[in-house]
């Protein structure tokens, strides 16, 4: 089973009075903080460009991985626990952290994913409304990572197991 976008790049239905969504928003199929704890892991191979810790008002924790190979970059947010730090390089399909509710435990458990084409002022950058500044920056997520698969770019981690579940 693998996971489903709740909230989608640009997605049409997401409040208005948050800006324009970055990336897709990624929970188990059963809802709620059913993956609350559960490892995410690496797309693929990269190196730890940034951990953010306790970023309000939303995000709470935060890794950044740089990807050489395909040349982007990919944000992690709203993490329980970050299991990497800065500088290290990670394999693809390793656990880099765990999923967690974001700042304040603020939103029921699920991973907030970015891929960026062009880094930002700040990692834990958000463009609001700004149309331009988000196409500028960042790349639909769901459409890189088919996109990676295809070329067999992508480690698909074992199937979902209890709490600490994982995508196949």
């Amino acid at each position: 089973m693998k996971p489903r976008p709740d909230v989608t790049f640009m997605d049409p239905n997401y409040p208005a009075e948050w800006g324009i969504h970055t990336g897709v928003d990624l929970n188990h199929p059963d809802g709620g903080d059913s993956d609350l704890g559960q490892p995410l892991h690496a797309l693929t191979d990269g190196r730890v460009e940034a951990v953010l810790r306790n970023v309000g008002p939303s995000w709470g924790n935060i890794v950044v991985l740089w990807h050489p190979g395909p040349g982007v970059w990919s944000r992690y947010a709203h993490l329980e626990k970050v299991l990497v730090q800065r500088c290290q390089v990670v394999s693809a399909g390793q656990v880099i952290g765990t999923v967690g509710k974001g700042f304040g435990n603020r939103w029921q458990a699920h991973l907030h994913l970015d891929v960026l084409k062009k880094r930002p002022e700040r990692w834990d950058d958000w463009p609001g409304q700004d149309r331009a500044r988000l196409l500028n920056h960042y790349i639909d997520p769901w459409a890189f990572l088919q996109k990676q698969a295809q070329a067999g770019r992508i480690v698909w981690p074992k199937r979902w197991e209890g709490r600490h579940a994982n995508i196949a």
